[in-house]
């Protein structure tokens, strides 16, 4: 697992109970952790997409496997 931080921000507190609704979840540490975990994955799906668009079923090699499961790309 990689190191925590803390950090201060500032939120807007309509979004955050907005997101709470969306995520089932309560709390700003909990509905940021989940929040940055869901956009993530959601990165990760549509690059698993794009592939599947550009008829590629299979990747090249686990350089590319692993640059595609990558959610800082």
């Amino acid at each position: 697992m990689a190191l925590r931080r803390k950090t201060t921000v500032e939120l807007d507190p309509d979004a955050l109970a907005a997101a709470e609704a969306a995520l089932g979840t309560k709390g700003i540490k909990q509905t940021i952790d989940v929040a940055l975990r869901e956009a993530a994955r959601q990165a990760a799906l549509q690059r698993g997409a794009a592939y599947l668009q550009e008829g590629r079923q299979q990747l090249a090699d686990p350089l590319e496997w692993a640059a595609a499961r990558d959610p800082r790309v």
